[in-house]
């Protein structure tokens, strides 16, 4: 999977009980895609030609998840620019 070097990543993380569902968002050539991973070893890819369907349909999955009582625990928006040096540890400090 790979990602083009402005691409801003967003991941949301879902859990019930000691389940979790982790969706995230990536770019793949002129389309964008979306790996769901869980609950348990499942994974799933799925790739839409524009970012207005991908979230039409994350939507309307983080929905179901809600109304299969799983919760939002977190959710993340992240720019990566590879010609950074922080690029590599994007990590905020406090």
């Amino acid at each position: 999977m790979k990602t083009s070097p402005a691409l801003n990543q967003f991941a949301w993380l879902f859990t019930r009980g000691e389940e979790s569902v982790r969706l995230q968002i990536y770019e793949k050539g002129e389309e964008f895609g979306l790996v769901i991973n869980g609950p348990g070893a499942a994974q799933v890819n799925h790739e839409f030609e524009s970012m207005n369907s991908l979230m039409i349909f994350v939507t309307s999955y983080q929905d179901q998840l809600r109304n299969d009582s799983y919760k939002l625990q977190a959710s993340a928006e992240r720019r990566l620019d590879r010609g950074s040096p922080r690029a590599a540890a994007d990590r905020r400090r406090s």
